[in-house]
């Protein structure tokens, strides 16, 4: 793998994991305004573009040296893996709390 092509794995999960984050906080102002069913519906929404970087990670990288192929380090990848960690994680804090305060 070249470092370009790294790169741009790299960019297509910071991409990736960037929309879900955006669309996280719309879900957390969704709920904040106390429209609990249209938070719920953007939650849901966020697993798509987050599925999405986790599927680039897997297939894109991990799979990749897994099969034996050398990664080269990059401080983008770095990145890339920190965002989705935090996305995720995000993601996760705001499904409890909306599921907890919102039971319609």
């Amino acid at each position: 793998m070249t470092l370009e092509e790294l790169e741009n794995i790299c960019m297509e999960i910071i991409s990736k994991a960037g929309e879900s984050r955006a669309q996280i906080y719309c879900a957390l102002d969704l709920y904040l305004k106390g429209d609990c069913k249209a938070a719920r519906e953007k939650i849901e929404e966020t697993d798509v573009y987050l599925q999405e970087a986790h599927d680039v990670q897997f297939t894109k990288l991990m799979a990749y040296q897994l099969n034996g192929g050398e990664i080269p380090f990059q401080l983008l990848i770095l990145h890339a893996m920190d965002l989705l960690m935090i996305v995720s994680s995000e993601r996760d804090m705001l499904r409890h709390v909306v599921l907890a305060k919102c039971k319609e």
